[in-house]
């Protein structure tokens, strides 16, 4: 299952999430893996964007 930005409730589960910016699309096993990944992508691909977050 798949959860829209929120925690997973069990090893089963993963979130997603979307760039607003792009086309980045991410999936991971857990939030902060996800916010991670979405970070670095928002450092590397769009830095004024990043900086205001």
């Amino acid at each position: 299952m798949h959860r829209r930005g929120s925690y997973v409730r069990n090893a089963t589960d993963a979130v997603d999430r979307e760039c607003d910016h792009c086309e980045w699309y991410g999936v991971a096993s857990s939030y902060p893996k996800l916010i991670k990944r979405y970070q670095d992508h928002l450092r590397d691909e769009h830095p004024r964007v990043w900086l205001r977050s």
